[in-house]
């Protein structure tokens, strides 16, 4: 009688009839992460997902975070968000196909647009890397030493004096804050003054990288790597279209990949030096473009919002794996 007496006062069982019913534990609600990637463009099969390589590249990040237990959402433009990590609209891949599926609250945000934040929400990267790396003034000031003499110029007799202290023949004339090649101007300084400008607007040395990377590539060439809190995550070479002077993909560049082990040591000293400047910004993702040149390596941008990579590699495949990692590792 006494062993009956426990079961009955056990508060996993119940009388049912004959014997003892035992009940079943509550179940816990499974609450899966969810992580979105943001772009500026509010149409839902517009950049990148109008080019085929970047469709299937995404899908395959989608994969990769299904498989550790998350979801992925797409969202698009400032005005979804409505705050406290919310977003009004959002889509998901399913079957080749990017579905709609309304509300949804975002744990992580991997930032690929001018996503403006309430501190809300979990970034990629921190506001301040981000700002350092699409701000190319701030950029220099940060990592002067590492950097070609760069002026910024705010009106018309700013400019003619900052092309007066630039001593080399090819000037280089960019924007503050455009990606991919946009607006940049390299050419004679003969020619200068006839370049459209709109202030602000940097002035800067010609990076002159026709000397190559002994045993790597020959003439003209930028170089990225991808670096993630210290480690590296892939690098490659580029090198521009016959005649011209810029290597950007989206401009006919072409890529070739460099294994690690291939880097020579000055290039990883390079790359550990200015990981060593930004890991001040914590967690962080980001590339650095640079170039070989006879005054030492020189960096030519940093990128906060890298894509993937859609080359069919084993590299990249394992690059996605360790960025889905990565987001899933990030904490408010």
């Amino acid at each position: 009688m006494v062993a009956v007496a426990q079961l009955v006062r056990a508060p996993l069982c119940e009388s049912g009839g004959r014997g003892f019913k035992f009940r079943q534990p509550p179940q816990r609600k499974i609450i899966m992460k969810k992580i979105a990637v943001f772009f500026n463009s509010p149409e839902k099969m517009s950049y990148p997902f109008n080019k085929k390589e970047y469709w299937i590249a995404y899908q395959e990040l989608d994969q990769e975070i299904k498989k550790l237990g998350a979801e992925f959402y797409v969202v698009r433009a400032q005005e979804t968000y409505l705050g406290n990590s919310k977003f009004s609209k959002s889509w998901q891949f399913e079957n080749n196909e990017l579905i709609e599926t309304g509300a949804i609250q975002a744990d992580v945000l991997y930032q690929k647009g001018d996503f403006i934040t309430d501190g809300k929400i979990t970034l990629s990267n921190s506001l301040e890397l981000d700002d350092i790396c699409t701000d190319k003034w701030k950029t220099y000031q940060l990592l002067e030493k590492f950097c070609p003499l760069t002026l910024i110029a705010q009106n018309d007799r700013e400019f003619a004096k900052a092309i007066d202290q630039i001593k080399t023949e090819k000037i280089v004339i960019k924007p503050q804050d455009q990606e991919e090649g946009r607006g940049v101007y390299i050419g004679n300084r003969k020619y200068i003054e006839s370049v459209p400008k709109e202030y602000p607007i940097l002035i800067q040395e010609f990076i002159d990288s026709s000397m190559g990377i002994p045993g790597i590539v020959e003439g003209i060439h930028d170089f990225r790597v991808a670096v993630m809190n210290s480690k590296i995550l892939y690098t490659f070479v580029r090198t521009p279209p016959q005649g011209k002077l810029m290597a950007n993909i989206a401009l006919g560049g072409t890529v070739k990949i460099i294994e690690e082990q291939e880097l020579p040591k000055e290039i990883k000293k390079f790359i550990i030096d200015v990981d060593k400047k930004l890991s001040q910004f914590g967690d962080r993702f980001y590339g650095i473009d640079f170039a070989y040149t006879p005054q030492g390596i020189r960096i030519i941008e940093l990128n906060s919002r890298l894509g993937l990579p859609y080359m069919d590699t084993t590299l990249f495949s394992n690059f996605k794996k360790k960025l889905t990692q990565y987001l899933m590792s990030l904490k408010k």
